[in-house]
């Protein structure tokens, strides 16, 4: 069977901001259909092909375009945005995902509480992004991982860990931000601890992974980060407030730190004590690390 999956990033599944932009997270963690799709059909994606490139690993059987024009008419399209992008006239497909019926968007399956989510505020999230995700394609999620590379170790053991941290925020989510003031008294008490201290670089989708499968620990408050280190196996600390982690699996790597009032107030003690005791619980050393295409469900 050939799939379609329309997915860009304008929108967010579960919750959305009033500010326009594209969310490269919501991308990469949509991906996780992948990894049952590709076990069985032809699957094409909609979006922006070199960015999906430096997400997702190849397979024969995947393949990202910018253009409907690029592929035949499929035989299923998951349509994952509330936005308008129009499908071609003559395609006959089954459809699948959201839908606008006047000035509300449905979803084919129905998923009532689905819709309600979308439209309510403040609701906390008790089931993840996966959940809803699968059932919107008329699927049940059975614990599938992300599509995603894997960090393998390469070369010598390091002395001391490399702890990246990630301060930066989409356009979408600006409250998301911990203040930066608390970002550099991080770094600090964590070099007086003996840690080694990478900030989050700049540059391409590309470069921004490598910095994350070099390193031993990643503190992100920016799920773009974070889900790439969860689809790598790279340990991640994940500071919240304004959104719920209940949303997002810890694939065994993950710590979550939410701040219950909503607000980005976490204390720099507290992070650093998260941080030093998940060093000090790795097993195994630590050492450079770089991408590989094996994938987690093989």
């Amino acid at each position: 069977m050939r799939c379609l999956i329309v997915k860009t990033g304008e929108t967010e599944l579960l919750r959305d901001s009033k500010i326009e932009g594209i969310s490269d997270g919501e991308v990469f963690r949509s991906g996780v259909l992948l990894s049952r799709l590709l076990q069985r059909h032809d699957v094409y994606w909609y979006g922006a092909p070199k960015k999906l490139q430096a997400l997702f690993p190849p397979q024969h059987n995947l393949h990202f375009v910018d253009s409907f024009e690029d592929i035949g008419e499929p035989d299923v399209v998951f349509y994952l945005e509330r936005t308008d992008i129009p499908l071609p006239d003559k395609w006959k497909s089954k459809v699948r995902g959201f839908y606008l019926d006047g000035d509300h968007w449905r979803t084919n399956p129905q998923v009532p509480e689905l819709e309600d989510i979308i439209y309510s505020t403040g609701r906390k999230l008790r089931l993840s992004h996966a959940h809803w995700l699968y059932k919107l394609c008329g699927m049940t999620w059975s614990g599938e991982p992300y599509w995603s590379y894997l960090r393998i170790s390469v070369g010598e053991r390091r002395k001391v860990p490399l702890v990246g941290l990630n301060p930066r925020v989409g356009l979408k989510w600006p409250q998301k931000a911990w203040p930066m003031e608390r970002w550099w008294s991080l770094a600090k008490k964590l070099q007086n601890q003996g840690y080694e201290v990478t900030w989050q670089p700049g540059g391409t989708m590309q470069s921004y992974v490598d910095w994350i499968y070099d390193l031993d620990l990643l503190i992100s408050v920016d799920t773009l980060g974070l889900h790439i280190a969860l689809g790598g196996r790279v340990p991640v600390i994940g500071l919240f407030g304004p959104t719920y982690p209940t949303e997002i699996p810890r694939w065994g790597v993950g710590l979550w730190l939410w701040e219950r009032s909503g607000k980005m107030t976490h204390s720099v003690d507290r992070v650093f004590n998260v941080a030093r005791n998940y060093l000090g619980a790795i097993r195994g050393g630590y050492r450079k690390g770089q991408y590989d295409i094996s994938l987690s469900n093989k």
